[in-house]
Formats: C-alpha cells, structure tokens, sequence
C-alpha cells in the first residue's frame, strides 16, 4: 500500500505547483479584466544585504491578481567580484527551477555568506495574465505600387488608420482579450564585511587570493595606490605578480591564460628600499615564440617626510575597489607593563582601541588592519582627493 501512495502523493505535490488559477471573463464588455496589460510587481526584503547569514525574502504579485494565471520567480545570477554566478560549486540563491505561485508567489534565499556572494544578484519575477484591448475595424481603400487600388478591412487600437490607407469608413468597435507574460527584474547588492570575522594574517591572505582572482578579469584596468612603509606579505607577493603580469591555467598544448600587468601602480613612501622589489616596467613577454603584451608600470616614489601609517593600499578592481590600511598602535595604549601606559588618560585609550577591531601584537606594538570592499569606484576619487600624481611627481621616483 505504501508503494502506491507514495506516487499519488508526489503527484498531488507537482500538480499542486504547477497549477494555474480560473481566470474570469464574459463577453462582450470583459468586466473582469484589466485595460492593457496587468504589471507585475517584485519585491526584495531586505532590499540591500549587510549581514552575514542573512535570509531574503522574494515576493511577487501583479496589479491584477483576479487576471493573473500564475507567478514565478527566479534567481538569475549574480555580478559578484571577481567571477560571474552560477559556476560550479556555487549554490544558487534560489532554487534552479522557477519557484510558482497563483496569482502570487514568495519565497526565501539560502543565507547569504560574504565574501563568497558579495556582488550584484538579479531576480525575474514573470507572470502570465490576461487583459482587454479595444479594437476598431475600419474599411480601407489602398493602391499598390502598379496603381491597382483595393478595400481592405484594417483592425486599429481607435485610431483612424494613416498612410498607405485612405477613405477609411468605420465599421464596430469592440474589446478583445489578449493574454502573455509579463515580467519584471530586481537587482540586490550583498556587500558582507568579511574580514572582521578573519584574524590579522587571515586578512591578508584572503585579500591577496581576492586581489589574483580578480587580477584575472580586470588585467590593465586594474589601478593600484599606496601610502605605505611596507606592504606585507602575501600581499607583496601578490602585488608583484599584478605589476608584472602573469600566464595561468596553461594547457598540455603551452597554450596559457593571460593576466596583462595592472595599468598604474604608484606607491608613495619614505623608505623606498623596502619597496622597489615590486616595481616592474617594460612589458609581459613569453610563449615559445616570444610575445610582448601590456605595458608594466608600477613605481615608487619617495615623497618625504615620514609615512605615518604602514600600509594604505588602495586597488581598482574588476567590479569592485578595495582599501586596506594597516597601522601601529604603541604598546602605551594597551601594554600595562609599557612605562609610559599609566600616563595615557583613559579616553583616549579607549578612542584608540576600539578603532582596532583586526590586530596582531608584535614587538613593535600592536598592528591593526582594516579592509573594505567596496562596488562605488572609489579609488579613482581617492587619488584625485588625496593628491597622488602631484605628491608622486614632488617626490623621487624609482626606477
């Protein structure tokens, strides 16, 4: 017994998802139903995503919900920062299949993760509804191009019809009913601030996997800028390889992806020893028939006088800009056993810490980093406001 109902009630469920609602109307006035199409509307709540695990809901309805036969929604990708959604691995927001409903329809996303879905997400919500038009017969004459002339009927939506027709005689008007799907799109950015759920070198080497892969896609557009002392590592390393350019995922044939080296890189300091390893110019050259490719052009300029802060790294990406600031905080304003901490006063210490939410104590003092993702394409208005090219040409540059 149990082998026959289990089919039924599967059945009973596809049916039930798949259903369509009675839809009325009557001749000749179709007072049920809308003039013109109905529209569809999509809601997102919350309409922007912050928080991390965070559930959305989806809601869709049409204006006309008695004339409305069914409404679906579906998740259709995401724009996120350094690749397009769906790929494999991804798990879509929504269901891969059209989540349907009569006359409306809601439904919840998965929780949402940064920085995994960080981006742009796009929602379609579609509805197949039906409404009256009015329609007018007119009787017509017209000449075709050897001068023959004819009377045609022609179906207009009231008006007189114009040019080729002419001595047009009206014959009835009357409503007509016309069905279709129609749709309507919304777009969610998630921007999740991930790195404060990560340790010190957890953010740093997240932010140089993020910085490669997106590297990838953005090639010469990329643009970094930096007031820095040092810039550690993996970040350096990564910094490197952007300012050089590089050829990944090569085939058995020697046949390679190519990353064109970042179209500006300036780094701004007082110690410009630490930091001409990573400048590069010249162009990307390789394969077994040498080929040149994108220029490289990432240099140091020694600007004078000290850099206060370690690092302020400020990189153009693909889709999104990121700015990572790295700073000391001496051992006075946490270190008891530090003999200058008893002359702190006690705001001020507080004022300082609680800025220092990601932080590592070393021998220097405790280091601080902050980094923010960001899709506004903030770092060009950032080198203009902070100056860069004219603190760049003040300084010495290498090479």
């Amino acid at each position: 017994m149990a082998r026959i109902v289990l089919p039924v009630i599967l059945l009973l469920g596809l049916s039930a998802l798949a259903q369509t609602c009675q839809v009325r109307y009557t001749p000749p006035d179709y007072p049920e139903l809308p003039v013109g199409p109905p529209q569809v509307r999509l809601t997102l709540s919350p309409s922007v995503v912050t928080a991390n695990g965070a559930v959305v809901q989806v809601s869709a309805t049409t204006t006309a919900p008695g004339a409305t036969a069914w409404v679906r929604v579906r998740w259709q990708g995401g724009q996120l920062a350094t690749r397009d959604a769906p790929y494999p691995g991804y798990a879509p927001l929504l269901s891969p299949n059209p989540v349907q409903g009569c006359p409306t329809v809601t439904a919840s996303t998965r929780a949402i993760a940064g920085p995994g879905d960080n981006g742009m997400h796009a929602f379609l919500a579609e509805a197949y509804a039906y409404w009256k038009e009015w329609r007018t017969d007119w009787s017509c004459r017209y000449r075709d191009s050897e001068g023959n002339e004819y009377t045609t009927t022609v179906t207009t939506g009231g008006e007189a019809p114009g040019s080729p027709y002419y001595a047009c005689a009206y014959l009835r008007g009357y409503w007509q009913v016309n069905s279709g799907v129609v749709s309507a799109t919304e777009r969610l950015p998630v921007y999740v601030s991930w790195e404060r759920a990560l340790d010190y070198d957890g953010v740093y080497q997240e932010f140089a996997t993020r910085l490669l892969e997106d590297h990838k896609r953005a090639g010469g557009s990329m643009l970094a800028y930096a007031f820095a002392k040092e810039v550690p590592e993996p970040v350096r390393g990564a910094m490197k390889q952007v300012a050089q350019g590089y050829f990944y995922d090569c085939n058995w044939l020697g046949i390679c992806q190519r990353a064109d080296p970042a179209g500006e890189i300036k780094y701004l300091t007082d110690v410009p020893s630490a930091l001409t390893d990573l400048v590069a110019t010249g162009r990307l050259c390789g394969g077994f028939i040498t080929f040149c490719f994108g220029e490289r052009n990432a240099r140091v300029s020694d600007i004078g006088p000290k850099v206060e802060i370690k690092t302020f790294l400020m990189v153009k990406g693909w889709r999104h800009d990121y700015l990572l600031m790295d700073r000391l905080i001496p051992r006075k304003y946490y270190d008891p056993a530090d003999p200058y901490y008893p002359g702190v006063p006690e705001d001020e210490r507080q004022q300082v810490l609680q800025g220092c939410q990601v932080y590592k104590d070393t021998e220097e003092g405790r280091r601080c980093v902050a980094l923010v993702e960001t899709p506004t394409g903030i770092v060009p208005t950032l080198k203009t406001l902070l100056m860069i090219d004219p603190l760049f040409r003040r300084g010495r540059q290498y090479p």
